[in-house]
């Protein structure tokens, strides 16, 4: 390498052949002139665009000033009108054997004067002289490099487990690495100038070398090729050799695959078996790579083992829909040399989708390292295609139970709507003092509408049940309480029929308990009311005990006991059963839909529980189950709805309903508690109404025609002032559906009232609001 003063030598030189006290060797550098060599200035760079040296570099040859404060390209350069005060100046270009100029070789004097051709071609020569300086620096910092990187491969080459060598055409070995003697058990000494012919197992040479003959004569190059070496002392090895045939030389490295070839032959002696299997077989060795399929993956891929080996599963079965996160995950499974199965959409060979199963399972060595990875691979197309299928006929069916449920809640508004009419007027006719041979009349009515009502109710509750609409509330209530209010509210249907009807507590039981109070109701109900129905002249008897407690639960056993007709030891099966009766005459003669004990198994299965049911035909039937209640925290007392007579005169009500008889029977019940009535028949005309008018309270139809009771209410709260925002609005409505009482909240409603409505129902609503 150049050093500095060999520059400075040149620079000094320069100065005495040209007589010149300054003489500097430029670089340029972007836009920067630096000084390789300087003497007799202290500067050490300047701007490139204002130097003498930017000048030189456009010629060739010697570019000369012979007066600088009479030139007007430098008169005002600051190495002129200061110091070193430059009058002459004389420079040679430094370009290289590219032609690239690099900078210049330039003199300076402050006395103007000017060169002779020989001082000229002296620094023109000298000027070539630091050109080959540099060039030769450069070449030589690019030898070091190389020599570096060459030592850098040697000693790779010397630890490597693998075989690295240059043998020239005929195959003698010119370089060999350390690992010959691992391998081949020669010294590097011994190996070199040897033929790597002496090495190869006599039985691959033909096939070797019928392999590279014919990939030259196809212009190849390069080969990949497995064969057999025999060492020093006869051990054969397999090696996987990776050779490139350049500039007469050959350029070879050989790994030891001894342990995969084993593997292989192995896994031969089981492709017999795993070939006659419906699966498909994948055989990968440590590195995740095919070495082995059966038959039936071809037969359900498409792909063959040629397609396949030593490539990566995933790499070719993946496609457009595939799921990459999945398959990265299986892979960062295999990584972490663990088994795993997994379910992808894959693709044949022909490029169809296929659904595949693949069970992974990784095999360990003696040593404890993974040796191969038994994948057994099962088209599950057919069963996707099943669970497909499943799915949409389970979304149909969830659409035909909207669509059911939708339009028994149609039917029930349209049928409540008349009924509403028939049991409101038979309550106005009752309480309007009329004749005792009109009385007996309206009983049989009210009677009628209500069990009509009723049946309603039934298939209303049985089908929000259906349909998954129905969830249990826990609220405290008083087990007592209820029971009681349950018999005494059956106490005169009861001895009508000149039955008695008992109940049989157990003081053990808390006082207040958690639960669906409403649903306990109705199971008990529906049992009594059977148990009544179904029984003349007996006794009917609801029993409960208390059979478990802890500090938070209580279990009570129920029992309804009957000497009614019984059922017959033939049906005890099918009562549960949907619109079944024990007998076929059974509904004519008692009435009712069927539908009461299916409603009660269901509900009871709401809770967890299940019913039994014991009878004997013409000596009665018991029905029994168990419950769980959670413990309320404190007790609360029963409340009972005050029976006074209220009076709401000086309270104005809105009624909106686009049916006139329901307007009337309203109009006709409240009439009774003494308030201001006004009326609309559609939600715009109400909403315009409470606009103009300050009501205490608004009845609101749901079901009406254009603007419905929803829009109507969101519209009213849509107004600006606290007065549209808090006045009461109380839902009218026919349906029952669980979806429709979120909506009452989110539409703004305070509360709702079904149709048909009582005359208790609406006092308890105007009571809780006025």
């Amino acid at each position: 390498m150049l050093s500095e003063n060999q520059f400075d030598r040149i620079a000094k030189l320069a100065s005495l052949l040209c007589n010149a006290p300054i003489a500097i060797i430029g670089l340029v550098d972007g836009d920067r002139l630096w000084f390789k060599s300087a003497i007799g200035t202290v500067l050490n760079e300047m701007p490139r665009g204002i130097s003498f040296c930017e000048h030189t570099m456009q010629g060739e040859h010697t570019f000369e000033v012979y007066d600088a404060q009479a030139d007007e390209r430098f008169k005002d350069h600051p190495s002129v009108v200061g110091h070193p005060h430059v009058r002459f100046y004389a420079g040679a270009p430094l370009i290289d054997e590219n032609g690239v100029k690099l900078g210049a070789l330039c003199v300076l004097d402050p006395t103007p004067r000017s060169l002779s051709e020989s001082q000229k071609e002296g620094l023109e020569t000298l000027a070539q002289e630091i050109i080959t300086h540099i060039v030769l620096e450069k070449k030589s910092k690019e030898l070091e490099a190389n020599t570096h990187r060459y030592e850098e491969l040697l000693n790779i080459s010397a630890v490597s487990p693998e075989i690295h060598c240059i043998l020239d055409y005929s195959g003698n070995v010119l370089f060999i690495n350390d690992a010959v003697t691992n391998i081949l058990e020669y010294t590097v000494e011994e190996a070199i100038g040897l033929n790597i012919w002496n090495f190869f197992h006599r039985d691959d040479v033909d096939r070797v070398v019928g392999t590279i003959e014919d990939g030259l004569r196809k212009r190849i190059k390069e080969f990949a090729i497995d064969f057999r070496v025999v060492s020093k002392t006869g051990v054969i090895r397999w090696l996987g050799w990776s050779m490139i045939a350049k500039n007469g030389r050959w350029y070879a490295y050989g790994r030891d695959i001894s342990d995969n070839k084993k593997v292989e032959h192995e896994l031969r002696k089981l492709s017999f078996v795993a070939s006659k299997v419906n699966n498909a077989v994948v055989i990968n060795d440590a590195n995740n790579h095919v070495t082995w399929v059966n038959e039936a993956f071809e037969k359900i891929t498409g792909f063959n083992l040629d397609d396949l080996k030593g490539k990566r599963l995933g790499d070719l079965i993946a496609g457009p829909k595939t799921d990459m996160e999945l398959l990265a995950r299986a892979r960062e499974l295999t990584r972490q040399n663990q088994s795993f199965t997994v379910d992808m959409l894959a693709y044949r060979k022909d490029k169809q989708p296929i659904w595949l199963s693949i069970y992974n399972t990784v095999v360990f060595n003696e040593s404890g390292k993974v040796e191969i990875e038994v994948e057994i691979i099962i088209d599950i197309t057919e069963k996707k295609q099943a669970e497909r299928e499943m799915v949409e006929a389970r979304e149909q069916a969830l659409q035909l139970s909207e669509a059911k449920e939708m339009f028994l809640s149609v039917m029930s508004h349209e049928i409540r709507t008349p009924l509403n009419a028939v049991i409101g007027m038979t309550h106005l006719l009752m309480e309007n003092d009329p004749k005792p041979s009109q009385l007996e009349d309206l009983n049989i009515l009210k009677f009628s509408g209500e069990n009509l009502l009723n049946i309603i109710n039934d298939i209303l509750d049985f089908t929000k049940m259906e349909t998954g609409n129905l969830q249990l509330e826990s609220l405290p209530f008083s087990m007592k309480d209820l029971t009681t209010d349950i018999i005494t509210s059956l106490y005169v249907n009861a001895t009508k029929k000149g039955n008695v009807l008992e109940l049989l507590g157990d003081d053990q039981i808390p006082s207040s308990l958690l639960g669906d109070k409403t649903r306990l109701y109705q199971i008990l109900m529906n049992l009594l009311g059977n148990a009544i129905k179904f029984t003349d002249q007996g006794k009917i008897t609801l029993q409960l005990k208390l059979v478990a407690a802890s500090e938070t639960q209580a279990t009570i056993y129920f029992e309804i006991t009957d000497t009614g007709i019984g059922i017959p030891e033939d049906k005890l099966s099918y009562v549960f059963e949907t619109f079944t009766q024990a007998k076929t005459d059974i509904s004519r003669k008692y009435g009712g839909t069927g539908l009461g004990l299916a409603i009660t198994r269901k509900l009871l299965e709401l809770y967890n529980s299940e019913i039994e049911v014991k009878s004997k035909e013409g000596e009665g039937t018991s029905f029994s189950f168990t419950l769980a209640f959670d413990k309320a925290p404190i007790v609360f007392p029963s409340m009972k709805p005050s029976a006074q007579p209220v009076n709401f005169s000086g309270k104005k009500i809105l009624i909106v309903d686009d049916n006139e008889i329901n307007l009337l029977i309203a109009k006709r019940i409240l009439m009774k508690f003494g308030p201001e009535m006004d009326f609309a028949l559609n939600g715009e005309e109400a909403i315009g109404m409470v606009q103009k008018q300050t009501y205490d309270l608004i009845f609101m139809d749901i079901k009406m025609p254009g603007m419905d009771g929803f829009e109507t209410t969101r519209g009213i709260r849509a107004l600006d002032g606290d007065y549209f925002k808090s006045v009461p609005i109380i839902a009218l409505t026919a349906s029952t559906l669980h979806n429709e009482y979120i909506k009452f909240k989110a539409s703004g409603m305070n509360g709702h009232i079904l149709k048909p409505f009582k005359p208790e129902e609406i006092r308890d609503i105007l009571s809780a609001y006025l």
